[in-house]
């Protein structure tokens, strides 16, 4: 599998930056993971949005499907021109019903729930899901192939259950949304220290780290989980391709 980090910020980009999405592929599946401010221009560097086999939205957060709104005008305008363009599914967390409803135009898009209790298949691909601790529906996401096995922590605060549905992972991407000193209850983001955690106790393979404050500087996240953290460890880099 291939991962592209398209972008990589939350819940704001910093200049020129771009907030979550990451176009996973395999052979010839292309899936889009998250599509925050910015994904719909840089996804198209890569791939058409009419090539998508599928969308999944990991929580209704505006940094994680602002560009969905967008999106809907590149396929469902272009449906009306080429009458070949197919539609998308749409694997979304549940919540806002406005939000669902106004996600859709000219029937471009699928739109099917998220069930942590039942995987879904696209291409060779499996998905599997698990609730995160956050304040709305959010869903991580376990993607295996073979023997390769992809992890998205999505955001959420540190839950032990992560840790299993992470075990031995070949890439773990994991959220740290706010470094240790600035940590209170209310703010439900891992820090670089818990997801060293997670990470250390899953025995992952290889730990990407995303979902950056555009405030913090890239020195802070990285000291924060040398200290913490057991094995090698980058922060994501947007427009950078991860193999798995």
């Amino acid at each position: 599998m291939k991962l592209t980090v398209l972008g990589n910020y939350g819940p704001f980009p910093k200049a020129g930056g771009a907030c979550s999405g990451y176009l996973l592929e395999y052979k010839d599946t292309k899936i889009l993971i998250d599509c925050g401010n910015g994904i719909l221009s840089r996804l198209q560097k890569f791939c058409p949005v009419n090539k998508l086999d599928a969308i999944i939205l990991t929580h209704l957060h505006s940094d994680h499907i602002s560009d969905i709104f967008i999106m809907k005008y590149a396929l469902g305008i272009n449906k009306n021109i080429q009458k070949d363009i197919k539609t998308v599914p749409v694997y979304t967390a549940n919540g806002d019903k406005y939000l669902i409803e106004n996600m859709n135009y000219n029937d471009c898009f699928e739109i099917k729930f998220i069930d942590e209790d039942n995987s879904i298949n696209i291409g060779d691909i499996k998905f599997d899901f698990i609730k995160t601790k956050h304040p709305v529906e959010t869903y991580a996401i376990r993607a295996t192939s073979g023997n390769k096995k992809f992890i998205y922590s999505s955001d959420t605060a540190y839950f032990e259950e992560l840790i299993e549905f992470s075990k031995n992972a070949d890439l773990f991407l994991c959220e740290v949304g706010i470094l240790s000193k600035d940590k209170n209850e209310e703010i439900l983001h891992l820090t670089p220290q818990e997801a060293s955690d997670i990470a250390n106790k899953a025995k992952v393979k290889r730990l990407v780290l995303t979902h950056f404050y555009p405030g913090y500087k890239s020195e802070a996240i990285r000291t924060e989980t040398l200290n913490n953290y057991n094995s090698i460890f980058e922060l994501s880099q947007e427009m950078k391709a991860y193999f798995i």
